[in-house]
């Protein structure tokens, strides 16, 4: 009867035993587990989106910035490229700022003022791209919709994405009467050494996102 009783509190430490190294085993794996559900999370206060104009025949290029902007539909994923991936900007065109006033009120008065329903600017990453190529990003204004590629930087240690490109007022959406009322209105400032005044359709732009990881 002893042997008997035993035999059955070694089976019992033997199943103890496994039961000890399997949960062991676990959570070995769980360290793993946690690295691969950290997440990429945006900080919009770090991130910045800026804008490049030019002016006179000599093309000088005007910067400034969007101060106020809101971003949503990042990814929840390990992954940087992916998780801005169909990511949308709405940008306000009244936090235009080029550390000018009189410019930033011709710029919102003459020039978005006179689009059409654009209070806002809206933006969508459609595509990030394979290595080596564009990848492509959808601009709505003055109700028209316009698909183009831009440069995409990404610099996973420090969690900074870097997205540009460049549009045209007139040929991508159709802002001639806009365009047209700003230009008259800087008729002077635009006007170079050769006596020619110039305000360039084609506007610069490019959007810095800072990520953290959750």
């Amino acid at each position: 009867m002893k042997t008997l009783n035993i035999l059955i509190l070694i089976a019992i430490l033997l199943s103890s035993c496994q039961n000890d190294q399997k949960k062991a085993e676990q959570k070995q794996e769980e360290p793993g587990k946690t690295l691969q559900s950290e997440q990429w999370i945006l900080n919009e206060d770090a991130s910045s989106i800026h804008w490049t104009g030019y002016k006179t025949t000599g093309k000088i290029p005007v910067k400034g910035v969007f101060q106020n902007f809101k971003i949503k539909g990042i990814k929840p994923t390990s992954d940087l490229k992916d998780a801005i991936e169909n990511a949308q900007a709405k940008i306000n065109i009244y936090s235009i700022f080029s550390d000018n006033e009189a410019r930033d009120k011709k710029l919102i008065g003459k020039l978005f003022e006179n689009m059409t329903g654009t209070q806002k600017i809206y933006a969508r990453i459609d595509k990030t791209g394979q290595d080596g190529q564009p990848a492509m990003m959808t601009i709505k204004m003055n109700a028209h919709e316009k698909t183009v590629p831009v440069q995409l930087q990404i610099d996973e240690k420090n969690g900074k994405v870097i997205l540009s490109g460049q549009i045209d007022l007139i040929k991508d959406f159709g802002a001639n009467k806009a365009f047209e009322q700003f230009h008259q209105a800087c008729y002077d400032k635009h006007t170079g050494k050769d006596g020619v005044s110039k305000t360039w359709t084609e506007v610069g732009f490019s959007a810095e996102l800072i990520l953290n990881k959750k």
